[in-house]
């Protein structure tokens, strides 16, 4: 008998006008010890379908029809007390975006100890040894600090490996893991995936892997389920859907993974190499961004009057330049500095020391005003795009409010169509206008980001993990946006990410940092196929293949 059973399961969304059927009848398996990878692009349904299973669905949504079987237990026909006792013992859940998912107000220690303690009879001090354990096995780099620690002073990669110890506290007899390695770089990723296999066959248990990353799924999965506008379209094995995938979908997805050699016959086919080189030829003479010898040290207070007693140098003496219509990509591991880099040169932190020079002017030395002015010129999209949204507006005015603030077009009615062309662009449907951040996926609320930060047409994006929280074919998508504006505008981009796809994909040259220093730096293909230094090395040998 299979360990959870999902037998034509429908699921519902109250609307204003009318409820949208967003799980369309789906019937799907996973036995002990197996991986199920459910796979789709971002909206399909794939998230939803793992709340249902959990009984987690928002207010607004229900169970509309079908039954989920646990172990044998519908797990629809008991009581939410029951239901508690399930979640965490018998059946647990990584979430895809760990910022929302734990409490701004408690330490990383006190909430892994609490899972553990909920289905464990243990001692307070025995917990959090676990809790420790638990935090150096999914990779922390210092667990006796970080447990200890909020969860707004760890990165995003770092609060998703919380996470995913947090599931596996109770060692659950099924996983459902929602875009589990999403925030990590590869290095980590492999390691987490390691270490899911190993705990899977330790305790025989099932494992439900939400993910867009078919590399990853190639790499874990021993069936696929493809999930398109809600419905199921194609289910088999890895070796079959790999080998021949049947439906027109499936091969879409496959079709659409970025490689260097695409990207040189997209340029090639639509002439934007030579677009390109002319708007690097016209542009200013010297860099459009140049960065010197940049740190940014966070104190480590103790002690009953919080003293500061050491220092997390989290940027450490880091120098680069980026050149108009190029794109420089930042890779390392979570946790390296690569995003307190890009908060440093939008002014977002202040450095202890080193410069950031943008458009010739020091941008550390503008007061308030001309700061703003900057603004239109250098923007940012962040990694966590639910908490970079303001959940009280609604799309169209937040992507409007940067317009207006920025005076970028003087009419409301040029900014209207302007909204509609970027939407159209990210492709999102123009309904999207009135709705509110929390009632789209966390793929389409990327999209959002990257729309706004647009919409001002800038010079320069710091681009955060960017495409992370995408599926393959909305990646394509917009990373070819991307590079057209680039081509058509002569933006440039500093690119922070762990996908060396999408590294070889739009990159000119790459970065790669290392606890807070950059270790090595040149042409993006030199460092794919020829790297120096041994961290480059491991990083890239991390990388899961296709």
């Amino acid at each position: 008998m299979s360990l959870l059973q999902v037998n034509a399961l429908s699921t519902v969304i109250r609307g204003r006008a009318e409820d949208a059927l967003v799980v369309r009848d789906i019937s799907f398996n996973v036995q002990r010890g197996e991986t199920l990878a459910l796979v789709g692009e971002s909206g399909s349904g794939k998230s939803i379908t793992a709340l249902s299973i959990a009984r987690l669905l928002p207010p607004a949504a229900h169970v509309s029809a079908g039954e989920i079987i646990l172990s044998g237990h519908d797990l629809m026909q008991i009581s939410e007390r029951e239901m508690r006792d399930v979640r965490g013992s018998k059946i647990a859940m990584i979430f895809q975006e760990p910022m929302n998912s734990l409490n701004p107000v408690l330490t990383i220690g006190d909430q892994i100890s609490e899972a553990v303690r909920r289905h464990q009879t243990m001692k307070r001090s025995a917990a959090r040894q676990q809790s420790i354990d638990l935090l150096a096995a999914v990779g922390l780099p210092a667990p006796r600090r970080n447990i200890d620690e909020y969860p707004h002073q760890l990165s995003g990669g770092m609060r998703q490996r919380v996470m995913i110890a947090m599931a596996l506290a109770a060692q659950p007899d099924l996983l459902i893991a929602d875009e589990p390695t999403t925030a990590l770089d590869v290095t980590i990723q492999a390691q987490v995936l390691e270490l899911l296999k190993d705990l899977q066959s330790q305790f025989n248990m099932g494992l439900l892997f939400i993910t867009h990353d078919l590399a990853v799924v190639k790499q874990t999965a021993d069936r696929i389920a493809v999930m398109h506008q809600g419905e199921l379209v194609e289910q088999g094995s890895s070796e079959a859907f790999f080998a021949a995938p049947k439906h027109a979908y499936s091969r879409t997805l496959l079709g659409a993974i970025p490689t260097a050699q695409k990207r040189q016959q997209r340029d090639h086919e639509q002439g934007l190499e030579q677009s390109k080189g002319v708007i690097a030829n016209n542009a200013a003479v010297g860099p459009l961004l140049s960065v010197r010898n940049l740190q940014v040290h966070f104190p480590i207070r103790a002690g009953v009057f919080r003293r500061t007693v050491d220092y997390v140098r989290a940027v450490d003496d880091v120098s680069f330049d980026l050149h108009a219509a190029k794109t420089l990509a930042l890779v390392g591991e979570s946790g390296c500095g690569k995003t307190t880099v890009g908060k440093a040169i939008v002014q977002l932190l202040k450095s202890n020391q080193g410069s950031v020079q943008f458009q010739q002017r020091d941008l550390q030395s503008l007061n308030n005003e001309d700061l703003r002015k900057t603004r239109r010129d250098l923007q940012i999209v962040f990694q966590d795009p639910y908490s970079s949204l303001n959940p009280r507006m609604l799309v169209g005015d937040i992507l409007e409010e940067g317009m207006t603030a920025l005076a970028v077009l003087k009419t409301a009615q040029d900014r209207q169509r302007k909204i509609k062309l970027l939407l159209d662009q990210v492709g999102l449907p123009t309904d999207s206008l009135l709705r509110y951040p929390h009632e789209f996926s966390g793929g389409q609320r990327q999209r959002i980001s990257i729309a706004r930060a647009l919409a001002v047409e800038p010079k320069l994006i710091v681009c955060d993990e960017p495409t992370s929280a995408l599926d393959v074919s909305v990646q394509a998508q917009v990373l070819n946006l991307l590079i057209d504006l680039q081509a058509e505008l002569g933006m440039s981009y500093l690119f922070i990410t762990h996908d060396m796809a999408v590294v070889s994909y739009l990159a000119d040259e790459v970065a790669v940092m290392h606890q807070g220093r950059i270790v090595e730096q040149g042409p993006t293909e030199q460092i794919l196929l020829e790297p120096q230094h041994h961290y480059t090395q491991s990083l890239l040998a991390a990388v899961p293949s296709l």
